[in-house]
């Protein structure tokens, strides 16, 4: 081996050690210190029982493909069948927007712009310009349904669903290798039992509408890559850009599966097509300078850029105790003290240097990563956090008053919990391939980079589980793929 192939590998087997060792010391925080008052050991038998039955399923799944295989008429009807199952059960969300505060927000202007009305709380967007634009292209949606003479919230729903199709779909393209569709079906599965999107689905706030984003970018631009006709490419890589901005304007941390998909195709030096990746960078050049001078062209985007808190805060807010908003009341009320945006990242520079040394204590990290890797629940609650019932079993099952709330939080830990596992599993099968000079799958590679990504974002940033849900997408995509290469290490290889 040379000289440069020697170094790359030595630095692959140190970053994968690393990744390792801050898998294991994230799954005993999450486990030891699980959310919603869960009881530690009961969570850690039954992450291990599901992670278990997760890799007995994809053996048994492995076997039927080798009798069934190809079928995409079945795959074609299991999908349309889960998303309008999906339309159907999100219907009775209707309403949801009088519970989480910045929702209300977001939603009531987005409303009173589409029917031509005055903003009502222009204070708001003022401080806290991150849900400008979130709440713009929301007025658009809207509008685009009144002038069809629908009901906003039925053609936004659908507008989701098809999103949550969309990205299911694309996450088993990515998962195929050589034409093999092996996996498709059980990451269909997969997005059938994660529980919380069937909750946040209609809730048209900045988590759900950006959901699994980054993925479809990263379908559309392997597609592009696929393609021999110069049309198509410059279709596929349209698309993909288009994806990408949009996902940056929805909710920043989305990109980050295309960042992770950047680092290790120039890490592994992966051949790619050249026009491709122009075209990319072009179409995101040209729609983001686009779409911020149709931002501009409200008189409020100008004034919050003078008046709104500054990324930075996002930072300081997440110094003490949990990282949450709601335990970091005290930096909150004292920005609200300032009226510009250069006093605002003024004091919040100060106050991240006055609280360094508590922001490296132990038990601060322990208890920001539990707030934000624990909650099973993705954060669905805060939508369903009314105590009245209204009546549906989404509400028994998520809200803190509902009757089946904790074995609800249970299952979705356990869940969550579980794909980090598999994570894991694939991290530590990853080094010892490379350890034996062979490369792990680029696809695998993506997912677990692009996970690290985030929980490192999280630990830095305002703690929110609702952070982790548009992040799903590639963790069941990752994890999906642990399972096979799981068994391909093992030499279990019924599919010839």
């Amino acid at each position: 081996m040379k000289r440069e192939g020697r170094i790359h590998k030595g630095v692959s087997i140190g970053a994968y050690s690393i990744l390792i060792a801050f898998m294991l010391l994230l799954l005993w925080t999450v486990l030891r210190y699980p959310g919603n008052h869960l009881i530690p050991w009961q969570m850690a038998l039954g992450v291990a029982a599901a992670t278990v039955l997760l890799l007995a399923a994809g053996a048994a799944w492995n076997k039927i493909y080798t009798v069934t295989g190809r079928r995409n008429s079945l795959y074609a009807v299991a999908l349309v069948l889960f998303g309008v199952l999906l339309y159907v059960v999100s219907l009775s969300r209707q309403g949801n927007e009088n519970t989480l505060l910045d929702y209300t927000y977001v939603y009531r202007d987005a409303l009173n712009l589409a029917n031509g009305r005055e903003l009502e709380d222009t204070n708001y967007f003022l401080t806290y310009s991150n849900n400008l634009k979130p709440m713009l292209l929301l007025s658009v949606l809207f509008r685009m349904a009144l002038l069809m003479d629908v009901s906003p919230f039925y053609f936004v729903l659908l507008r989701n669903v098809i999103l949550v199709m969309l990205v299911a779909c694309a996450c088993g393209y990515l998962a195929e290798r050589n034409g093999d569709t092996c996996w498709r079906f059980p990451i269909l599965l997969a997005f059938v039992f994660l529980l919380p999107m069937w909750e946040m689905t209609a809730v048209f706030y900045t988590d759900s509408m950006s959901f699994g984003m980054g993925i479809l970018g990263l379908a559309f631009l392997k597609l592009a890559a696929a393609s021999r006709g110069k049309r198509r490419q410059i279709l596929w890589a349209l698309f993909a850009a288009g994806m990408a901005v949009l996902a940056g304007t929805w909710k920043i941390t989305v990109i980050i599966p295309l960042i992770a998909c950047a680092v290790i195709l120039l890490w592994q030096r992966v051949s790619v097509d050249r026009r491709v990746t122009l075209l990319f960078g072009g179409f995101v050049v040209i729609l983001g300078v686009a779409l911020q001078l149709w931002a501009n062209s409200y008189e409020i985007t100008k004034e919050a850029s003078e008046t709104a808190n500054p990324v930075i805060s996002w930072v300081a807010l997440g110094m003490k105790e949990d990282g949450s908003w709601t335990n970091n009341t005290e930096f909150v009320d004292h920005m609200y003290e300032f009226s510009t945006r250069q006093e605002k990242q003024q004091y919040s520079m100060e106050y991240i240097r006055e609280n360094r040394s508590e922001f490296w204590n132990p038990v601060h990290l322990r208890k920001k990563a539990s707030y934000n890797f624990a909650n099973g629940n993705l954060g669905a609650s805060a939508f369903l956090n009314v105590e009245y019932s209204d009546g549906t079993l989404l509400w028994e099952m998520f809200s803190p008053w509902g009757k089946y709330y904790w074995r609800t939080c249970q299952y979705c830990f356990c869940y969550l919990v579980s794909m980090y596992v598999l994570l894991l599993i694939g991290m530590i099968l990853s080094l010892r391939n490379i350890i034996r000079d062979q490369e792990p799958p680029v696809m695998l590679m993506i997912c677990q980079l692009g996970f690290i990504g985030i929980v490192v974002f999280l630990m830095f940033w305002e703690a929110s589980g609702r952070q982790m849900y548009n992040q799903m997408p590639g963790i069941l995509l990752g994890s999906v793929l642990s399972i096979e290469y799981f068994w391909k290490n093992l030499s279990l290889k019924p599919r010839k």
